[in-house]
């Protein structure tokens, strides 16, 4: 998320550290034996949307020169995910 902040200040977009408590909150009341939809396109063998969330993020990060190690790991982490298993 904090990644996201400060890609969002080269971009002139209005977020902060309230913003991460407001979707910490909302993150906090969700049952914990809930699926992301990104979870569920693994199980099922789909192809994930990775590429348009963490991708995009890293190619603007890049642009800016920000660094954006979380979303590079958690997006090379989806990407072998779906290389090991083939999509159905």
């Amino acid at each position: 998320m904090r990644e996201l902040i400060a890609l969002a200040e080269k971009e002139n977009v209005s977020l902060s550290e309230e913003d991460i408590n407001s979707w910490l909150a909302v993150l906090d009341g969700l049952n914990p034996n809930g699926k992301t939809s990104m979870l569920q396109d693994v199980e099922a063998r789909r192809k994930t949307e990775v590429e348009m969330f963490a991708g995009r993020i890293i190619e603007l990060c890049k642009f800016h020169n920000v660094p954006t190690p979380a979303n590079v790991r958690l997006f090379e982490q989806i990407k072998e995910i779906e290389r090991e298993n083939p999509l159905s």
